[in-house]
């Protein structure tokens, strides 16, 4: 089994197919691994020896512009023929993961949860990638499989990390609503970014001198928005580039504060294994260049099973009903690629 990745930058007109033909990606069992490296990345949430980092050396790199896509090119509706949501469990999960919020265990902890759709008339992937970039031009959008990782697709809003010259860039992507209430956020989404961008801002200070943000100002991503915080800065060694995303991912805005107890509970915790959904991908090089995205609003491929994976950030104001709601929205953005309209 060849493994490749396909990949579109937000705005770019074309893509890029990288393809490794000969043996498999090289496994890492850690972040700090990553230093010095070139490739593609692809990690998971957590590494373990089921889920390492995986780098994708290509030996063949091509750009590459998308076909014409007319409506007919969309697939009906009615082609989800089977529904797994997995309602009452969720609720559980938000009880166990709430009360430790309650008790002051954690100032934010992120729960996700995992959708199983059955399609009737499975398509090739790569057909649903490139919807997704028909239909979401401001995102990441990238399809990506290896024998040890499987096949994901994600369409992504939140950049992990980006360099250009000798420059670095991030975000601090939290709290959400639906697009109706852009400028209505209320103080637990205001908490829930704040919460965020401290974070990062602290990460930076141990690896840079210098270091300027914008925001938090309100953005569009797919069926909902979100507050976001830019941040640039230059990193003192860029041969450390491995070592500073190690400190980086997971940020709050996948896991939770204290970062590592926050890690440790999800992983006892929460029903359905992550796996590569919340961790990043995208490409390094062994310059230190990086241009990395947090791989959200995804799901994994799997035959004619779509298992969509969303989460959200539980603070002490968050209610369940309203929690599983955000999620259902997030999961509409990839859903969209392999349906219309889910009755």
């Amino acid at each position: 089994m060849e493994s490749y990745a396909l990949f579109r930058k937000p705005g770019e007109l074309e893509y890029t197919e990288m393809v490794q033909t000969s043996g498999e990606p090289l496994r890492f069992g850690s972040v700090e691994a990553l230093n010095g490296q070139s490739g593609f990345v692809i990690a998971p949430f957590a590494v373990t020896d089921d889920c390492p980092v995986l780098l994708l050396q290509p030996d063949r790199i091509v750009k590459r512009a998308f076909p014409l896509m007319k409506g007919y090119d969309y697939a009906p509706e009615g082609n989800v023929v089977q529904r797994i949501s997995r309602r009452d469990e969720y609720a559980r999960d938000f009880s166990s993961f709430h009360s430790r919020i309650s008790d002051g265990t954690f100032s934010k902890i992120v729960l996700a949860r995992q959708s199983v759709d059955v399609i009737g008339n499975p398509e090739p992937p790569r057909r649903l990638f490139e919807r997704a970039c028909h239909l979401y031009s401001n995102m990441f959008v990238a399809l990506v499989s290896t024998p040890v990782s499987g096949t994901w697709l994600t369409a992504t809003p939140e950049l992990l990390l980006e360099s250009g010259g000798s420059e670095y860039r991030t975000i601090a992507l939290a709290g959400t609503m639906g697009l109706w209430g852009r400028t209505l956020w209320n103080e637990k989404n205001k908490n829930e970014q704040q919460y965020v961008a401290s974070y990062i801002e602290e990460c930076i200070s141990g690896f840079s001198d210098e270091c300027s943000c914008k925001g938090p100002y309100t953005v569009a991503a797919g069926d909902v928005c979100h507050l976001r915080t830019d941040f640039s800065f230059s990193l003192k060694d860029k041969s450390l580039l491995g070592d500073f995303l190690a400190k980086l991912h997971p940020t709050p805005a996948v896991c939770g504060l204290p970062k590592s107890a926050a890690m440790d509970f999800i992983l006892a915790n929460e029903s359905v294994a992550r796996r590569y959904y919340s961790g990043f991908m995208g490409t390094i090089g062994s310059d230190g260049s990086a241009n990395l995205y947090v791989s959200l609003r995804c799901m994994e491929i799997c035959g004619n099973e779509y298992r969509l994976h969303a989460g959200g950030g539980l603070i002490a104001d968050s209610e369940e009903e309203s929690e599983w709601n955000e999620t259902e929205s997030k999961m509409q953005t990839i859903r969209r690629c392999f349906t219309r309209k889910i009755k």
